[in-house]
């Protein structure tokens, strides 16, 4: 696809829609909460923001959070083996430790880089009450990993309305999804909130299945006219059944071929209390507690070649093909922390302050078992014993963050509003890494059936520590009532995970690395105004990181003989655009999203590459048209772009790129409301049967679903 004529489309339909005045602009509520923390015009911040709303929401069926983002602007959705991931701005393979996801203001990413997932499939689509995505910053207020944006997922916790909604939806599979939520005064200071979610049903591929179920809760009592507390509390429990990538050679022949199995196991539970004092009309204090605790366990079967080199005091290598392995692996994440933040308005402006504080531990175990029969100088020995592999990999590893940061923003003669902020952050992190292994088989019989049992156990305690800085400076012009042009740049920065600061030599043995904290520069210039009956905004931004954390590793393919190393050498360049656009002609409602990014690594080992795992350009389209009062059509229309994939070839150490061509889908949903209270939905995604894959690497790829349907009825009292 190419850029310039997509630019020009969006140009052109833009200038149509300008043409037409007749009625006043429809913008949704434009106040927002996560740019400071506190409520802000969305209108007069020096950042790019887009906002999900309830009533967007509610116009589909959507499964779960990975759709809703599959169908948003600016907003890339990565299907990794572990689960999604949500990218901004082209971070691609680092997107989970450089996009910050929130609920409700609580950071939800993992600790681990290297297996962990983005548990936003644990959070109902019914249960949110809208969803502000900010790309390319927000590191004064959120701190490390902030470079590529962050996505704040609101709850309908504080609504203050006394509502019952109830929602029955079938989906494609056999696949049935319940949501209930309801909110009442008890008494006129005490709110409380009731929320439950359950899914059930088969997925696309063979002997794929789910079930989900979640509930969350609370109140929100008012002390006095100036204080308020709040406790908000959520538990989900899910289980998945689907199984590896199958090659395309089969896939080709059969798309919904199974590959091996997976188990995979969620419990998640959360509380927050808030508590909020307003001891005179201009300054607010807030403060936040909260524990998060993530419990996972991911059961994979395969098959794999095993092959251990010269390992120990053997004379040569025992070589394993077509081993029946088994892996286990245990994730337990517990988080806690506070949020301490205020503000003070004063004639011109405002000024916020915070402290952060945040304690995170995680319990990582793998258990790879497998056994096959022996071979020995490439040979198979037909009389031997079979070879029994066993190996244990535990990681218990933490990190602790103090933060302390301000923001003043200053307005000056009504139009001109002068945005500066800093950010002062200080971790420790590190623990305990273990790896043993385990190989046990036996000689043939004329060498008297000697057994070999190799055995060897590596453990390292590594930790470090990091003092970082993050700084904001930005101005907005509003050059009318509704219009206005910004420019804002920003200094972030990553501080290293407890998991990336020991490294595994070529010699198999543990040592740490001294592992420094990546920077990035972000630069940011865009305009956003309504006119007529047309809401339009366009940025351009680029950003440059240094020292950013790379992985170096060899001999991937095999658990036992596998080494890597932790660097700072890579220098990356995003470059790009975000256009965003919304008209209102009539019962008609037209909206477009673009984004381009041009990523290159600048310095290190893969200099010249684009960044891995980051499409070049994603391009929504949408239509909705208002029939009547009560019925109304949507039509969608999704493009993402191609990008590269770094693989490591068999022998775990020559590398190769392959290039995934972009792929469309285009989704029709219809509405009707019966009456004020209850309403019909139904619509089909992927009306074209575009044929794609979740994921993919040269030989093999996860596909995605091709044409399916839903329909649901809700009730609102």
């Amino acid at each position: 696809m190419n850029f310039k004529k997509v630019i020009l489309f969006l140009l052109s339909i833009n200038l149509v829609a300008m043409g037409n005045n007749e009625k006043a602009i429809k913008l949704e509520d434009s106040i927002i909460t996560s740019t400071t923390g506190f409520e802000e015009d969305m209108m007069k911040e020096n950042k790019n923001v887009t906002v999900i709303t309830k009533e967007s929401l509610e116009k589909k069926e959507y499964k779960d959070l990975e759709e809703v983002f599959k169908d948003a602007p600016n907003v890339m959705i990565q299907n990794t083996y572990f689960g999604p991931v949500i990218d901004l701005r082209g971070n691609g393979e680092r997107a989970l430790s450089r996009v910050k996801v929130l609920v409700d203001g609580i950071a939800i990413n993992p600790l681990d880089e290297s297996m962990g997932t983005l548990p936003i499939n644990t959070i109902p689509v019914g249960s949110i009450e809208k969803i502000e995505v900010i790309p390319g910053g927000g590191a004064v207020l959120n701190g490390s990993g902030t470079a590529g944006g962050v996505v704040n997922i609101i709850t309908k916790t504080d609504i203050q309305k006394d509502y019952i909604t109830f929602n029955y939806g079938n989906l494609s599979y056999a696949t049935n999804k319940f949501d209930f939520s309801t909110g009442y005064n008890i008494l006129d200071n005490l709110y409380l909130n009731l929320g439950a979610s359950y899914l059930k049903g088969n997925g696309y591929r063979d002997r794929d299945n789910k079930e989900h179920s979640s509930f969350n809760g609370g109140f929100t009592y008012k002390i006095s006219d100036r204080q308020k507390l709040k406790f908000q509390g959520s538990y989900f429990n899910g289980n998945e059944d689907t199984s590896t990538p199958v090659s395309k050679s089969e896939l080709a022949i059969d798309r919904k071929k199974a590959g091996f199995s997976i188990e995979n196991k969620n419990n998640r539970e959360s509380y927050t209390l808030d508590y909020e004092f307003k001891p005179t009309d201009n300054l607010t204090f807030l403060s936040t507690l909260y524990y998060q605790h993530h419990k996972r366990q991911f059961i994979e079967k395969t098959i794999m070649d095993y092959k251990i080199d010269k390992f120990g005091s053997m004379p040569t290598g025992i070589l394993v093909p077509d081993l029946n392995a088994q892996m286990d692996g245990r994730f337990d994440e517990e988080s806690y922390g506070a949020k301490l933040r205020g503000q003070y308005k004063y004639t011109d402006g405002e000024f916020i302050f915070g402290y952060d504080y945040n304690k995170t531990n995680l319990l990582r175990e793998t258990f790879i078992t497998g056994n096959a029969d022996s071979y020995l100088f490439g040979m198979k020995l037909p009389i031997a014993k079979p070879v029994d592999v066993k190996i244990d990999v535990i990681n218990d590893i933490s990190k602790e963050t103090n933060a302390l940061y301000i923001l003043n923003k200053y307005t000056f003669i009504d139009r001109l509003t002068f945005t500066a902020g800093a950010r002062y952050e200080h971790s420790t992190f590190g623990g305990d890494r273990v790896s043993d292994t385990n190989i046990k088989t036996s000689l043939p019989d004329l060498m008297e059936g000697r057994p070999i049992i190799v055995n060897k156990k590596r453990d390292i305690y590594s930790e470090g520590k990091s003092d970082n800085f993050a700084g904001e400076l930005g101005l907005n012009y509003a050059y009318s009532e509704t219009g206005s042009v910004f420019a804002r740049y920003e200094r972030g920065f990553i501080s290293p995970l407890p998991g990336q600061i020991t490294d595994k030599n070529q010699s198999l043995e543990y040592i740490p690395n001294n592992l420094k904290s990546e920077t990035s520069d972000n630069l940011e210039l865009g305009f956003r105004d309504i006119i007529g009956d047309n809401y339009i905004s366009w940025t351009v931004f680029t950003t440059f990181t240094n020292d950013e954390i790379t992985l170096i590793q060899g001999n991937a393919h095999n658990p036992a003989t596998k080494w890597w190393r932790y660097e700072n050498l890579a220098e990356t360049r995003r470059i790009g655009t975000e256009i965003f656009a919304e008209h209102y002609i009539g019962k008609l409602t037209l909206s477009e999203g673009f984004t381009y990014i041009n990523t290159e690594i600048t310095a290190g080992e893969y200099k010249g590459d684009r960044v891995p795992l980051a499409p070049d350009m994603k391009l929504t389209l949408n239509a909705n048209y208002q029939f009547t009062p009560k019925f109304n059509l949507g039509l969608s229309f999704n493009y993402i772009g191609s990008y590269n994939i770094r693989e490591f070839a068999a022998n775990g150490n020559d590398i190769y790129l392959t290039k995934v061509s972009g792929h469309n889908f285009t989704n029709l949903s219809l509405q009707y409301k019966i009456n004020e209270n209850f309403q019909f939905t139904t619509g089909i995604n992927n009306i074209f049967n575009s044929q794609y894959n979740l994921s993919e690497t040269k030989n093999v790829a996860i596909p995605a679903p091709e044409r399916t349907y839903f329909i649901s009825v809700g009730m609102k009292l």
